[in-house]
């Protein structure tokens, strides 16, 4: 008797085993599933996974503003995207450590964290780096995408610390969406 209880435990946990692990791909898929985003402007497009949201809104010039932002609160995370004018010739890395060396650095509280190359559809590099806001701990991440000779769109993620670094893999998936248009 004390075998047969030993067998339907074993049999017990793992079918619990299997229905868990069958969930983790659906778990793993609901993340990456989202919406496409274009520019109001048709300059490029991206997709935007569950929980980010773009905000369209003109400013007092009549300009289109987008607002991408993580579970609607700024704070938590957010992404802007402008574009840089290089020399032709400059490469993304070039570029980044440029804006680093020009911007980034100071921002208050600034702590630079790593520069890499960062494979997309462009030639693209990534700056990490920590500074505070209102004397809160800030995260941001800066990925620049070199879309043609003299023109680098720079992707900027920034928010609070605790929730920005866990968002790594969602930041990457949404650079790598990146298309000009």
């Amino acid at each position: 008797m004390n075998r047969s209880v030993g067998h339907r435990l074993r049999f017990f946990l793992k079918l619990t085993l299997a229905g868990l692990l069958a969930l983790i791909p659906v778990a793993a898929r609901s993340q990456v599933e989202g919406e496409i985003f274009e520019d109001p402007d048709h300059n490029y497009t991206l997709k935007l996974p569950k929980n980010w949201s773009a905000v369209v809104s003109q400013n007092g010039a009549g300009r289109n503003e987008v607002n991408i932002v993580f579970r609607g609160v700024r704070e938590e995370g957010a992404l802007q995207i402008r574009t840089i004018t290089v020399e032709p010739g400059t490469k993304a890395m070039e570029a980044a450590k440029r804006d680093e060396e020009q911007t980034l650095r100071f921002r208050p509280g600034y702590v630079k964290g790593a520069i890499e190359n960062f494979a997309a559809n462009y030639n693209g590099a990534l700056v990490n780096y920590d500074y505070t806001q209102s004397g809160r701990p800030k995260m941001g991440r800066k990925y620049y995408l070199l879309v043609n000779e003299t023109t680098v769109y720079a992707l900027w993620f920034s928010g609070n610390r605790p929730t920005m670094g866990p968002l790594r893999s969602q930041t990457d998936l949404i650079t790598r969406s990146f298309r000009v248009t």
